[in-house]
């Protein structure tokens, strides 16, 4: 299994033309398809790796630190080095991930920082949670925070969000032949490629990006929820729910890729069986294909490389971010300050 994650690893890095050659890097040291991140940070050339690693629900520390074994035997020459605290930093750090080991990033980890350092997020920046990074602290240390464009063509990573729900369909039995009304709602972001991908599948698919007018839920019977910008109940048992969890019947099917949603007293299938908070998502980037996990830290790494970049040739304003943009698959946030 980690030689097929290397050989991804590998071209992942040559797609998009990764080089952290001599940078120091702070990430997380994560199990499973997550353990990519340190990885390419090594392999794309940084002289430092530093992997900060936790206990959490997908391992302990001890698991992280013996699955990361098996790749030091491989790479003797590797430099990643595996921290259980911040305090274990010995050097100022020119890339800082927004990597969930890593956060919140505050004053606590903004002081292995230097001037041009640089925080790169591993989403679009309109995902942004205000719990993830102390924004205003970074701007006033004058530093840059850009996210990737996760829908540039070397990295197409929303698609996955499409074929995930088309595979879940499949699973259930439920082809295009089955001619079942799939109502799909949510962020634009989101839903467009589920839809897409339905569409060119066969599926009738309608598609909601507002909650302004009232449906006739019967007509449908399968419901998708992929919303990750409104707090709002999709389907719940609030006052406020856009749709009622109890006028659902029990012969419908509900996908939750992410939304806020209350199943409690269903009837219906729903999956998964416990779906996610708001602002998370109930099925991983790597669901479907770790490939698409490791675009997306393999691009966000790029961003990275591009800001170091713009730094160093004193870039400011429109100038830096046209070029992270233009360039390095960066996606800026809206408010012109941040650029």
């Amino acid at each position: 299994m980690l030689k097929l994650l290397l050989e991804k690893i590998d071209y992942s890095i040559s797609k998009l033309e990764l080089n952290l050659s001599d940078k120091i890097v702070l990430t997380e040291a994560a199990t499973g398809n997550y353990m990519c991140t340190a990885i390419i940070a090594d392999k794309a050339g940084a002289k430092r790796v530093y992997a900060l690693a936790k206990d959490s629900i997908y391992g302990t520390i001890d698991d992280i630190k013996r699955e990361y074994k098996e790749y030091f035997l491989l790479n003797r020459d590797s430099n990643i080095v595996i921290i259980d605290s911040l305090d274990e930093i010995k050097e100022k750090v020119d890339i800082i991930t927004n990597s969930g080991f890593i956060r919140p990033i505050n004053e606590e980890v903004l002081k292995y920082t230097h001037k041009n350092s640089v925080i790169t997020l591993m989403y679009e920046p309109w995902e942004f949670r205000e719990g993830d990074i102390d924004l205003e602290l970074v701007y006033k240390k004058g530093l840059k925070v850009y996210g990737v464009n996760e829908h540039n063509e070397k990295l197409r990573i929303m698609d996955y969000i499409g074929i995930t729900v088309l595979y879940l369909l499949l699973d259930l039995k439920i082809s295009h032949f089955s001619n079942r009304e799939i109502l799909v709602l949510g962020t634009y972001d989101f839903t467009e490629p589920i839809e897409r991908t339905l569409k060119k599948n066969g599926y009738k698919v309608t598609m909601i990006n507002d909650y302004k007018e009232s449906i006739d839920i019967n007509r449908y019977d399968i419901f998708v929820v992929a919303e990750h910008q409104r707090d709002r109940e999709v389907i719940g048992n609030s006052k406020d729910a856009f749709i009622k969890t109890s006028d659902i019947l029990d012969d419908k099917v509900v996908i939750h890729i992410s939304g806020n949603v209350d199943f409690n007293g269903a009837s219906f299938l729903h999956l998964p069986s416990k779906p996610a908070p708001f602002g998370y998502m109930s099925y991983r980037t790597d669901f479907i294909d770790n490939m698409a996990v490791i675009d997306l830290q393999t691009g966000s790494l790029k961003v990275a490389e591009g800001m170091l970049e713009a730094n160093r040739l004193n870039l400011k304003g429109r100038e830096y971010k046209d070029f992270v943009e233009q360039n390095y698959y960066g996606l800026a946030f809206r408010d012109e300050k941040y650029w």
